[in-house]
């Protein structure tokens, strides 16, 4: 699950790179995280907060955080895990940067706030979360500020993790053409054109029909070698794959056309 983590954690902070929020203002209170509890919430050695002191906070002490507008699930439910892991992934042993809202604390007496990777009030780890697909916003009235924004990206449809797709058997690809899915069956036989094209047939081999195609365009084939090892391809007759993109027909064949290593899952 590891790799998958870190396969989302690059979307996941690619997307914000392009599309940070401004500040309101620059977060002031300076902490460590001490401990990551699960997907929403983390523990905190505060370093620094200006003064007076917000929320009674004082630099040394040791807090526990609950992000605003955060629902992840709970390490005993499903994706629980798997949220915690991303949590631990942008936050873990790294300094962070809070925003307080109109209320302090939940009646846990965790700290609700809003959790920054950059002093400035770019890059919001809350937002960041409920932008993947395995944790929710919640809308709080005690804590407004950014609701807005949370129902916003709680919609952008999420990366999807490899291994977490839905997919269809490639006998039913040619109802879905048009579509954006993922296929998967077993590979019947693997050709190539003197051009360097890679074709990966499921189902019956070519020419025979039914049967469903993974075209791989000669240009894009490097990246796949990088990502599963030189002539990988030939290899691949019996296993089972799965490729995701938009399903079109070509002569009557339905098919998958990747330039995207990630979009090709192999079983060992």
């Amino acid at each position: 699950m590891r790799s998958s983590i870190l396969f989302l954690l690059a979307f996941v902070v690619m997307g914000f790179v392009a599309a940070a929020i401004p500040p309101y203002p620059p977060p002031a209170i300076e902490a460590a995280v001490t401990y990551v509890a699960d997907g929403d919430t983390i523990e905190v050695l505060i370093r620094s907060v200006p003064g007076p002191a917000p929320a009674g906070l004082r630099p040394g002490t040791t807090v526990r955080v609950r992000y605003i507008g955060v629902d992840a699930p709970e390490v005993t439910e499903a994706n629980g895990a798997d949220a915690t892991e991303l949590n631990a992934a942008l936050v873990e042993g790294k300094v962070v940067y809070l925003e307080l809202d109109e209320t302090s604390y939940d009646p846990h007496g965790r700290l609700l706030a809003y959790v920054y990777l950059d002093p400035h009030g770019y890059l919001m780890v809350n937002l960041m979360l409920v932008t993947t697909e395995i944790v929710k916003a919640r809308y709080d009235p005690d804590t407004p500020r950014y609701n807005a924004l949370f129902r916003y990206f709680d919609a952008v449809p999420a990366p999807v993790l490899p291994g977490k797709r839905v997919c269809i058997p490639w006998a039913e690809a040619i109802d879905h053409v048009g579509e954006v899915a993922c296929v998967e069956g077993i590979v019947a036989s693997v050709g190539t054109s003197r051009y360097g094209d890679v074709f990966i047939n499921l189902g019956t081999p070519y020419p025979k029909e039914p049967r469903f195609t993974v075209f791989v365009p000669s240009r894009y084939v490097g990246r796949f070698e990088a990502q599963f090892g030189a002539r990988f391809w030939r290899g691949l007759v019996g296993k089972a794959i799965s490729a995701y993109g938009e399903i079109e027909l070509y002569k009557g064949i339905p098919e998958i056309e990747l330039s995207d290593p990630t979009h090709l899952t192999i079983e060992d």
